[in-house]
């Protein structure tokens, strides 16, 4: 056995990290629908009908979904990072341990914009959580991509990617500073993501250019 063979039979693969944390998600997953289980029981309990329950419940069944399709993109976009991926690095433990704590605390943060009185603070909870699930997830790739040593034969974190993961999370940055100062926005703040692909498109082909005129220079 070679020293870099022997280096990396010592190192520890992502392999159960990954596993541990899509687990993780899924029950996350999962703790978003509990609520709305409960209400269904109270609303028929009281004889509402159909219609009157998701008149009653139209804000916990929108963020609901909203939670929904974060939960299941942030999964989405951890997945793309560990793709690569083939040894933990330092402290890529913690950080995803971190990540996931964001994710789990996302049905807390869902369940209170849905159940209690509307407020300021709600709102800068829950997109907090998702900003630091976001940073989190940024740090991971940026981690990974730093130290080559620790990816797969052949692959790569793309910077494009890693670009994209920073616009991103300087847009959740941006909302939840809106929704601090107008309240009345709420969530739908977090709408400035649509910004996110014309965006890194942009900074990428910028950084491209900047790239081939610093080596035209050489």
């Amino acid at each position: 056995m070679t020293e870099e063979q022997s280096t990396k039979a010592e190192r520890r693969s992502v392999e159960r990290l990954v596993f541990f944390t899509d687990a993780a998600v899924a029950i996350a997953l999962t703790l978003l629908i509990l609520p709305l289980m409960e209400d269904v029981g109270e609303a028929t309990a009281h004889g509402a009908d159909t219609y009157e329950y998701i008149a009653d419940n139209l804000d916990p069944l929108i963020s609901f979904v909203i939670s929904f399709v974060i939960i299941a993109r942030y999964w989405r976009l951890h997945d793309t990072v560990f793709r690569h991926a083939e040894y933990e690095v330092r402290g890529l433990f913690a950080l995803d341990m971190a990540w996931l704590l964001c994710i789990v605390f996302i049905p807390v943060a869902t369940a209170l914009i849905g159940s209690a009185p509307p407020d300021r603070v709600q709102y800068v909870l829950y997109i907090g959580t998702i900003l630091a699930a976001s940073l989190l997830l940024t740090m991971m790739a940026v981690r990974l991509r730093a130290d080559p040593s620790s990816w797969k034969r052949g692959h790569e974190i793309p910077a494009s990617f890693v670009t994209g993961c920073w616009v991103a999370t300087g847009l959740i940055g941006v909302a939840l500073v809106v929704t601090m100062i107008v309240p009345a926005i709420d969530y739908l703040s977090l709408a400035l993501l649509a910004f996110a692909g014309p965006i890194t498109g942009l900074v990428s082909r910028r950084r491209h250019q900047v790239s081939e005129v610093l080596g035209g220079t050489r």
